[in-house]
């Protein structure tokens, strides 16, 4: 987790500037324009979501046999991804009118093939919980991609800056993994295990994967309804709720993941560990959430500039579904490693279908609905996986009631004075700065004593791991 943490922290780092600095080179129009591409991409890509690493992660025993099919599956689908991505780019282009599209598509077909080479050394390392090299590698990757988006960008390459940022980022993550696990790298191929690993990748596939494709039908959707423009919009204030979520999401399920699957193996409840970590996330994730959606004017203003305030509203809608996530955050991984993929992919198709149906009916009524609707379809989730998810985890919902109930006091805590003064100045993205930031200061202090008040989780992990820090840092001067 701490490795996790530290790798994140950089990458969040990085990519918060690369994207501020982009927001202010490029217009709504162009950066939908990259996204519309974008959503080409991983609609095609949805078929890689056979959860070909987490099949290793969870293996009884890593054997080559199961290595060489995994990989030899990952490196075939990559390849028939690359070519449908080349071949359909004219498709994408022609879709949305705009050819931009295409010459984006084409800058990013060579990433999955990339991605072939980094599929054992990274899948292995994470397996054995070597999180330090992954972290410096994620890290070098996110660098490599920020600064050429950016140094691109200004020298006046529009949103093709962004698809040769990230083509340049697998390059240097696939050559980073093979460098630090070289032990592990290896191109040899074989289909021994090939149904085991097909059959809980179609589930997998079930699971992520009409997830990912009901994702990116949304936004192509969107394009198409409302426009590119909308998009671009719609994509900015996405990227900033996005940002805060993906990053915290990671750190937790991919650490957790590991963690659960050993427990797992062991014979271990699930029951403790999955209440600790709803415990801390809705803690720190509810607040953080409830404060961008109070603080979006004055953050996409602060940020990106004038020229993307229509984003307000649909960050502020976004954020507050991303606060039925936090309730969420280790379900997945739950179901996984308990076997229950059928079932979880079942309920998926039933959720996607679902919120891209809602989805559609907001962007009839225009960009706004459309993001309100992302705060049903986070509902819809929670309700359709709490059932299974207690019975996996052998959790209750009352287990639940005083941790939601905590965690909502500490938003409203760590929220009211912001909201207080954003209502003051009738939610003007040019409230004054002076007085938001005592207000931000005024909540995080408010937050922090009810921590202490409560002694909640979140504390106690606080003060174990400074302890720990503490601990090596006299270890190593004693040395």
């Amino acid at each position: 987790m701490m490795w996790m943490a530290v790798s994140q922290a950089g990458i969040f780092v990085t990519q918060f500037t690369a994207t501020v600095i982009i927001a202010r080179l490029l217009n709504p129009y162009e950066m939908g324009v990259f996204a519309a591409g974008l959503a080409v991409v991983g609609l095609l890509a949805v078929v890689r979501n056979l959860g070909l690493g987490s099949y290793v992660i969870r293996a009884p025993a890593l054997t080559p046999a199961l290595m060489e099919t995994t990989f030899t599956i990952n490196a075939l689908l990559a390849l028939l991804i690359a070519a449908m991505v080349a071949g359909l780019s004219v498709l994408g282009g022609a879709l949305l009118g705009e050819p931009g599209v295409r010459t984006v598509m084409l800058a990013i077909a060579p990433v999955p093939l990339l991605s072939i080479l980094e599929f054992r050394p990274a899948t292995v390392m994470e397996r054995q919980g070597k999180f330090g090299g992954i972290a410096a590698v994620n890290v070098l990757r996110a660098g490599t991609a920020a600064v050429l988006s950016v140094g691109m960008a200004l020298e006046g390459h529009s949103y093709m800056s962004l698809a040769y940022g990230q083509l340049a980022g697998a390059a240097v993550g696939a050559v980073g993994f093979n460098v630090i696990g070289w032990r592990h790298a290896s191109l040899r191929v074989g289909l021994a295990n090939w149904r085991d690993v097909v059959r809980y990748g179609l589930h997998m596939l079930a699971i992520s994967g009409i997830s990912a494709a009901a994702v990116r039908l949304a936004e192509l959707a969107l394009a198409r309804l409302l426009g590119l423009v909308a998009l671009g919009i719609y994509s900015r204030a996405g990227g900033v709720a996005n940002m805060v979520w993906e990053n915290v999401h990671l750190i937790v399920s991919r650490a957790l993941f590991v963690d659960l699957a050993e427990q797992q193996r062991r014979g271990i409840s699930l029951r403790d560990t999955y209440l600790r970590v709803t415990a801390l996330a809705t803690a720190v994730l509810w607040p953080a959430f409830a404060g961008l959606a109070v603080l979006s004017g004055p953050i996409i203003l602060l940020l990106y500039g004038p020229q993307w305030v229509e984003a307000q509203v649909t960050l502020s809608l976004l954020a507050l579904s991303s606060m039925t996530s936090a309730a969420m955050i280790a379900a997945g991984a739950v179901l996984v490693v308990t076997g229950r993929t059928g079932e979880q992919a079942r309920f998926e198709a039933m959720r996607s279908a679902a919120g891209l149906a809602m989805f559609l009916s907001g962007c009839m009524f225009g960009l706004e609905w459309a993001a309100a609707a992302r705060i049903v379809d986070g509902l819809l989730t929670y309700a359709i996986y709490r059932r299974l998810v207690q019975q996996m985890s052998g959790t209750r919902g009352s287990d639940f009631t005083p941790i939601f109930l905590r965690s909502a006091v500490l938003t409203g805590v760590a929220v009211g004075p912001a909201f207080a003064v954003m209502a003051w100045h009738g939610w003007a993205p040019e409230a004054p700065p002076g007085a938001l930031g005592l207000a931000v200061l005024a909540g995080v202090l408010a937050w922090a004593g009810l921590l202490y008040r409560m002694r909640h989780p979140l504390l106690a992990e606080a003060i174990w791991w400074l302890r720990r820090v503490r601990a090596r840092l006299v270890a190593r001067h004693a040395r």
